[in-house]
């Protein structure tokens, strides 16, 4: 599956992305976990433009679903996991930090997308995408349950919402 405009999207996101020059702010946690999610965009488009090419030339190589599993799982779920966190958070009368449950889930996260693109290149593609199922869940799990638990209580500035 290639993306019409994979190669100027790529380097379009990819300058984005320096512009930003997120090494110099890479602090709070809250901010540096948007600048990595965000990393994941020209991380992935790279790949589909690969993949453009290799369909273009008509080569018998494939990269199968690997930017996509870093599309969805790289940038999708960690952005997910940057600003759910946040909204948690400001939402719930917290700081506006990563607690170690957040940062527990966006670092498996970010292992479960290398093994997702890494099931799309191995020999045996159906274990390992069981196993980054598996991991998915145990990267989530405490962090939706933590998750609920907040939703479920009253906000610990004693202000109503």
């Amino acid at each position: 599956m290639a993306v019409a405009g994979g190669p100027p999207l790529a380097v379009f996101f990819l300058i984005h992305w320096l512009r930003w020059q997120p090494w110099k702010c890479m602090r709070p946690g809250l901010l540096a976990v948007l600048h990595i999610a965000a990393a994941w965009l020209p991380i992935a488009l790279g790949p589909y433009a690969l993949q453009s090419l290799l369909l273009f030339a008509d080569s018998s190589l494939s990269i199968g679903r690997a930017p996509v599993h870093a599309l969805t799982v790289g940038f999708f779920g960690s952005m997910l996991v940057a600003m759910v966190t946040r909204v948690t958070q400001g939402h719930s009368g917290r700081p506006l930090e990563m607690g170690r449950i957040p940062w527990l889930t966006f670092i498996l996260l970010q292992a479960v997308v290398l093994i997702r693109v890494f099931a799309e290149l191995a020999q045996n593609m159906a274990l390992w995408l069981v196993i980054a199922a598996f991991a998915w869940l145990i990267a989530f799990l405490p962090w939706v349950i933590r998750s609920i638990w907040i939703f479920t209580t009253p906000r610990i500035d004693g202000k109503p919402g």
